[in-house]
């Protein structure tokens, strides 16, 4: 009797420990979250952990960058022209001109940090304000700022009227007397406009786009009352091997690389079963190649109108090369490619 008794106390200790055990782990599961738990807390990150946008990352990384290097690099920041109360430079007078080159590289403006509120202004016209940061494309005016007591050679930039910095220094020396000496005296060029702001701060970037200053202006200047033919699309100018005297002189003069102008004109091609008219390509009054037959027909119209009214039809076109071979692409728009307003305004007479 005695030996069964204690064969049941020994059997309730192992079921009473057993039953311990068990409701001990799942306590313990109970305390760590299950995957779908934690892809739900996952889901309800607050918005300031969400990921940025592609543009907000890039335009941080370059405020990041820019506003620490002017912050903690005084050299660098008195190269930059900066503005005083007892300075402002002269707004455009309006009678700045396109490039004459249309290859471009980018440069940055310094000087953004100082004129928050021009540039919150700029925004406020095109474009929403916020943290979020926001990109516009307006065309920029650089002015040449020889009054400025910081650097005679600043070049100030303004865009839709409003001054919102200066070329940085190393590139307002070497661009100032080349866009004084424009009709003008101001140019006019490709701009691309940053900002990001909050209540109490602003960050904001200004990139101007313009080729070499050496190729500000045409090389070869045309006749006043020529049709001058605004840039466009890349168009090869054909059978340059036949005229290669002609375009090493040309290479001689302008370089291995340069913009020009060049003519176009009317010609008739004799074949051995037509008569095809085509568009001549001339420089400096000789001719360097023609146009394919697809090609004429995108400005023979344009070349008819001119001659009928006894004028030229010139445009812009890249020759390259050297003594053994030469290319030349004109870069303009097409007849097709032009409003009524546009073909009348190229079409008007200038005063002599």
């Amino acid at each position: 009797m005695e030996f069964l008794i204690g064969l049941a106390l020994i059997a309730f200790f192992i079921w009473a420990w057993s039953r311990n055990a068990t409701t001990g782990r799942k306590a313990g599961a109970a305390k760590t979250p299950t995957h779908k738990e934690r892809s739900t807390r996952t889901s309800h990150k607050p918005a300031s952990a969400e990921i940025e946008s592609p543009m907000r990352a890039e335009i941080d990384r370059a405020v990041q960058r820019d506003s620490g290097r002017v912050a903690v690099s005084p050299d660098l920041r008195r190269v930059r022209p900066n503005v005083s109360e007892d300075h402002f430079p002269s707004p455009p007078a309006g009678g700045g001109g396109e490039a004459w080159s249309p290859r471009t590289q980018q440069l940055e403006v310094a000087g953004e940090w100082y004129r928050a509120d021009n540039l919150r202004t700029l925004f406020s016209r095109h474009a929403k304000v916020s943290e979020s940061g926001a990109e516009i494309r307006l065309p920029a005016v650089l002015v040449p700022d020889p009054a400025n007591p910081h650097d005679p050679s600043a070049v100030a930039v303004f865009v839709d009227g409003l001054h919102v910095g200066y070329m940085e220094r190393p590139d307002a020396t070497r661009y100032h007397r080349h866009i004084a000496a424009l009709s003008g005296g101001e140019l006019v060029v490709t701009s691309r406009q940053w900002l990001r702001a909050s209540d109490d701060d602003t960050w904001a970037r200004v990139t101007l786009s313009l080729p070499l200053p050496e190729h500000l202006q045409c090389p070869n200047p045309w006749d006043s009352d020529c049709v001058s033919l605004p840039p466009g699309s890349t168009v090869q100018v054909t059978k340059e091997e036949d005229f290669m005297e002609h375009l090493v002189g040309l290479l001689d003069k302008y370089g291995s690389d340069t913009v020009v102008a060049a003519s176009l004109r009317s010609v008739t091609e004799q074949r051995p079963r037509s008569i095809v008219e085509l568009v001549a390509v001339d420089i400096d009054g000789e001719q360097v190649g023609v146009l394919t037959p697809a090609q004429t027909a995108n400005f023979l119209p344009l070349v008819r109108r001119a001659e009928e009214e006894g004028r030229t039809v010139v445009c812009r076109a890249s020759l390259r090369g050297n003594t053994l071979k030469a290319d030349v692409a004109l870069h303009a728009r097409k007849a097709h490619g032009l409003d009524e307003s546009e073909l009348q305004q190229l079409f008007a007479r200038r005063p002599v």
